[in-house]
């Protein structure tokens, strides 16, 4: 394999991962909004907006794959997971250390 493949699947992954954790911390956020105004969200209501993440992730993983189908699929799963990852660790932490 070679070094520009494994760039490009390392980037792809950082790429749809980031945008992805964007895309869940802004739902987390909205929930919690919602928590602390006592307007829970019941499930029903939330299933909408975690299926179209999900939908976006999985078309951007296709996508990614069909028009780029030199890069390296394990650098894209590596750099999406730590990319992915990265934000929830951080707010786990904060969110312990507050207490």
């Amino acid at each position: 394999m070679s070094i520009l493949s494994n760039v490009l699947g390392l980037l792809l992954g950082v790429v749809i991962g980031g945008l992805f954790a964007w895309m869940q911390m802004q739902a987390l956020r909205r929930n919690e909004l919602l928590e602390k105004q006592e307007k829970l969200p019941r499930l029903l209501r939330q299933i909408p907006g975690s299926g179209g993440r999900c939908a976006f992730l999985l078309i951007a993983l296709v996508l990614a794959q069909v028009l780029f189908p030199s890069a390296n699929l394990l650098w894209l799963s590596g750099g999406f997971l730590i990319t992915y990852a990265v934000p929830f660790l951080l707010r786990l932490r904060v969110k312990y250390l507050q207490r």
